[in-house]
């Protein structure tokens, strides 16, 4: 049976994705600078990059938490341990796996403080709701 705590943590969860996605494209968006390469052609900084990866990371967090908002019975185990990988990615994006720029007037930085915030509050309420459901075990 599904609980309130799990509803609350599932809503933490698709708000959290929904402000990431929000970030991204609204209030706190990556640099749209170019780099202009060796032959004169351009191509976006990495950030650009690190966001595009960030939008569908959020997207799969959104929709598993709205996949564990519509299930009936609880059940949804599986479910908060992809949340959970997804929002340690998440918060590695912007970090040690793409990247933000160097510079830190650059607005990226803000788009990863955001991102990373999203990614811990949606990390420890996959966690807590894995670790406080009973039912719907993760089959041997």
């Amino acid at each position: 049976m599904k609980t309130k705590l799990s509803n609350l943590l599932l809503l933490l969860q698709a708000a959290a994705a929904v402000c990431t996605m929000g970030a991204i494209k609204l209030w706190a968006p990556t640099c749209s600078g170019l780099l202009e390469l060796a032959n004169g052609n351009q191509t976006p900084m990495k950030c650009h990059y690190a966001g595009q990866a960030a939008l569908g990371i959020a997207v799969i967090i959104l929709a598993a938490a709205v996949i564990g908002l519509l299930q009936k019975k609880g059940g949804h185990k599986g479910l908060m341990a992809v949340n959970a990988v997804a929002a340690i990615v998440l918060f590695l994006v912007f970090g040690s796996l793409i990247g933000i720029c160097a510079n830190a007037e650059m607005s990226c930085h803000g788009t990863a403080l955001w991102s990373r915030g999203a990614a811990i509050l949606i990390l420890l309420a996959s966690l807590i709701e894995f670790f406080t459901s009973k039912e719907g075990q993760i089959p041997d």
